[in-house]
């Protein structure tokens, strides 16, 4: 085992004695080796191999930059800055290399939260450079990348935002009353109504249907006084929640599903009938599709609303999302150690792995256009939300800030992301406008 585990080293090992000492064009080799190490997940091998190319080599900016990153990868944080440090000073004359020196060690600095030192690299290269690309990767390490406005305010949580349908209005779970319930705002955060009433319940996850002035949502009995909220369910943890409808300006309340069927996370279809949602009710986490086509949802019973089951799996599946043209379905699974994104037809076929990599993904939700996912990932270790294409190129990360950003959700009209985060240490509701990128002013002010 022992052998094994040690193989990458010895061949890097052996790789760098064969070539040391054949000149410049040999050293480029032997480092474009220790960074297909790095690209390949093994910054143990990397690091131990440059560590011997740079006994025989200390000036070589390349291999110190390269062992920074090394050192990264394993949790090193200290010794990454001693040799990110050592390599933008030996790219003094390599302007472009010095800069994606500076920008690797002001990472360094913040993924042990030490934002001041942070600070301070990053102005150094924002006083120093018109390049927008060089820009941007300094914004997306300092806050969103889109100006985005706070909505709610206070000591209480706030959680599970959604827009209406005409984009007007936002609904929302709150939990300013000591238990969670749904309220209306308009997109400036001025609270417009409250919907539910429910002092020995939780609600959260509302929905607007096809129905006019119906909400659908989450509700399970309050257990504490401490508001759940939920990134991604455990089919594995008991589940004590189902699903009501409540009219916004009647308040009359019916039950869909009792919190005995474990339902959380609904999402409602693009045409407002159908909710798709996750249950633990059959053993562990699978998706479920309710139908409400044709209910008349001022006088039904549940067992006149048909349910059926879409995936079957022996891990979780969860966090489901549907795609504009509502026959196709985005969700979580656990199937392959991390939680990735998945998709499937509303009818259970043509399951596909969407974004293999070796990161957790939650909260999926697709632009109404159906060209861009946005989800949450804790990659750089903290949870921040991402935008992908549809295809599954061009990743971007959109939000961060201190705190964690989760439950995003488009608007109708795809300009704006409604999203929740703790940046203010209370879980509160932020809206960012597409159409408003950070400025180089914006991201000057925000160095200060």
């Amino acid at each position: 085992m022992n052998i094994k585990s040690n193989c990458p080293s010895i061949i890097v090992s052996i790789l760098l004695f064969a070539v040391l000492g054949l000149g410049c064009q040999d050293n480029r080799s032997v480092l474009k080796e220790m960074e297909k190490q790095l690209e390949a997940g093994t910054p143990q091998a990397a690091a131990e191999g440059l560590e011997t190319f740079i006994e025989t080599a200390p000036e070589d900016p390349k291999a110190r930059f390269l062992l920074g990153k090394a050192y990264n990868g394993l949790g090193r944080y200290n010794d990454a800055v001693e040799q990110l440090q050592k390599a933008s000073q030996l790219y003094a004359a390599q302007p472009e290399e010095r800069t994606a020196a500076r920008l690797e060690l002001a990472r360094t600095y913040l993924r042990f939260g030490d934002r001041t030192s942070a600070f301070r690299v990053l102005r150094l290269v924002q006083r120093s450079t018109s390049d927008p690309e060089t820009l941007h990767k300094i914004i997306d390490l300092v806050g969103d990348r889109y100006r985005t406005r706070q909505l709610t305010y206070g000591d209480s949580d706030n959680y599970s935002p959604t827009f209406s349908p005409d984009g007007t209005q936002i609904a929302f779970a709150s939990f300013r009353t000591d238990n969670g319930e749904i309220y209306l705002m308009d997109l400036k955060g001025r609270i417009r109504q409250r919907v539910t009433y429910t002092t020995d319940f939780n609600d959260s996850s509302p929905l607007y249907l096809k129905t006019p002035n119906y909400l659908f949502y989450s509700s399970e009995p309050k257990s504490s006084r401490d508001v759940k909220v939920v990134v991604q369910s455990s089919g594995s943890t008991p589940i004590y929640a189902g699903f009501n409808l409540t009219h916004i300006h009647s308040k009359i309340t019916r039950q869909v599903l009792p919190v005995t069927f474990g339902a959380r996370a609904p999402r409602t279809s693009p045409a407002g009938n159908q909710v798709i949602y996750e249950s633990n009710v059959d053993g562990n986490l699978e998706l479920y599709l309710l139908n409400l086509d044709g209910v008349d949802l001022a006088q039904f019973m549940p067992e006149d609303i048909e349910h059926k089951r879409i995936t079957f799996n022996e891990t979780d599946d969860g966090s489901p999302t549907f795609f504009p043209d509502g026959k196709r379905i985005m969700f979580v699974s656990s199937r392959n150690e991390a939680n990735q994104l998945y998709t499937v037809d509303i009818d259970g076929q043509n399951e596909a792995h969407f974004n293999p990599n070796s990161y957790d993904c939650y909260n999926p939700t697709v632009s109404p256009d159906g060209k861009t996912i946005a989800y949450v990932s804790a990659r750089d270790g903290d949870w921040e939300i991402y935008l992908i294409d549809a295809d599954g190129k061009n990743e971007r990360r959109v939000t961060n800030d201190i705190g964690r950003s989760i439950q995003p959700a488009f608007s109708p009209d795809g300009r704006h992301l409604v999203f929740v985060s703790d940046r203010s240490d209370t879980f509160h509701i932020y809206l960012m406008s597409f159409d408003e990128p950070v400025t180089r002013e914006d991201l000057a002010k925000r160095l200060q």
